[in-house]
């Protein structure tokens, strides 16, 4: 027997299963605690497929036993390596892609109001009724937001024609653009309810930078204002 392969077929030290097991049993549990996190349905969450609770349940069980009954080294590092290969194809139809989460269809809708509101400024045609205002920038467009068993919510516009400043409250949902006009110069301030790019969270406003920053349009023009206590139409 050749001397490279005898380590190989030796009994897997208790050291050995702590370390080659220990990636695959923190997986698991993050991933049940997702798919319990997403059946509560009490917080908002970006996910494109449920994380499957009965793999996952296979993968600690199957660690449970390398971890109590003696295994041999190559068979150990084997099985991760087929877990590893797995995950590749598992994980990401279950989470998706950062480069698709919802914010950044929020980011684009918000872009395409701003739009609207300066060519419809340009051509003056800016509705001054706040219902034909709502009825000019709202955009037939599902985001995929989601809580518990709702998927997608419906983009909203909230019209706010009374406004001194920028809203500055997350609405309820994310999904939700606010668009405060003041009545006396005309200014109008666009911001946007959003998760934050987090898989799991509150609603809060689109955030410009990690600074706290909130994204704040008025005029097409991008300002940076800091965060300050709401301020909601009268």
């Amino acid at each position: 027997m050749s001397p490279y392969s005898r380590p190989m077929n030796d009994p897997a030290s208790q050291r050995a299963r702590a370390l080659w097991l220990s990636a695959p049993v923190v997986v698991a549990i993050g991933r049940l605690i997702d798919w319990w996190r997403l059946g509560r349905a009490d917080e908002w969450a970006y996910y494109l497929g449920e994380p499957i609770p009965i793999f996952w349940a296979l993968v600690l069980a199957l660690c449970g036993l390398a971890a109590t009954v003696p295994v041999r080294r190559g068979w150990l590092r084997a099985g991760v390596f087929l877990w590893l290969a797995v995950c590749y194809g598992v994980l990401p139809t279950q989470a998706g892609s950062m480069t698709a989460h919802p914010d950044y269809f929020l980011q684009d809708a918000v872009d395409q109001i701003n739009d609207t509101i300066h060519r419809a400024r340009s051509q003056n045609s800016l509705p001054s009724h706040a219902v034909e205002l709502r009825r000019l920038l709202t955009l037939d467009q599902r985001i995929h937001y989601r809580r518990g068993q709702e998927h997608h919510v419906s983009l909203e516009v909230e019209v706010h024609p009374k406004a001194s400043g920028p809203v500055l409250k997350p609405a309820n949902r994310p999904g939700v653009i606010h668009v405060a006009r003041n009545p006396a110069d005309g200014r109008i301030w666009v911001t946007a309810t959003g998760l934050n790019f987090a898989r799991f969270g509150a609603p809060v406003l689109l955030q410009d930078d990690a600074a706290g920053t909130a994204l704040v349009l008025e005029h097409g023009a991008l300002e940076r204002r800091p965060n300050t206590p709401p301020q909601e139409a009268p």
